[in-house]
């Protein structure tokens, strides 16, 4: 009978550099598919707003899905960091809440949200205040999000404070 020592043990620090290797790889995949299977704001469904609107000029409208409305406006000094008074009405949609969020859009400057208050029949209104900047021209984001029975649905509005 022939002996073959086909399977040499192994060296323990191989074990070792082996299983390392295999929780890395599951922990990566892991961080991977949790980003790519989030949207940018968790669970929202973004619809894109209608061309260019100057939020300085005006409301600016979004279709949310195939028979909703959505129109958004700001009210204050866009030169400043003052207060700016904002109103989100909605048509053809069942809102139970309102959000806007304010990021900015080439800066990192963290992210301000705020609530809103249901004044009517989907009508809601709030204050809400940016965070100053150095810079002379600050491009930001108004992310406005609304909640429905059929999810977090929303669209956003582009806009430059001047300093």
């Amino acid at each position: 009978m022939q002996h073959h020592d086909e399977d040499p043990v192994r060296s323990p620090l191989l074990n070792l550099l082996t299983l390392v290797t295999l929780v890395t790889v599951l922990v990566a995949a892991g961080y991977l598919a949790d980003y790519y299977l989030r949207d940018s704001r968790e669970d929202v469904t973004w619809y894109p707003p209608r061309m260019h609107c100057d939020l300085r000029a005006g409301a600016c409208r979004t279709d949310i899905g195939l028979s909703g409305t959505l129109r958004f406006e700001m009210h204050g000094d866009f030169a400043s960091y003052e207060p700016l008074t904002l109103d989100v009405q909605t048509s053809g949609l069942d809102v139970e809440s309102a959000v806007v969020e304010f990021v900015g859009r080439d800066m990192n400057m963290g992210l301000t949200r705020v609530e809103l208050e249901a004044v009517g029949d989907g009508h809601f209104q709030g204050v809400g205040e940016l965070r100053p900047c150095t810079e002379t021209i600050m491009p930001w984001r108004a992310q406005v999000i609304l909640e429905t029975p059929e999810g977090h649905e929303g669209s956003w509005y582009d806009f430059d404070i001047h300093r």
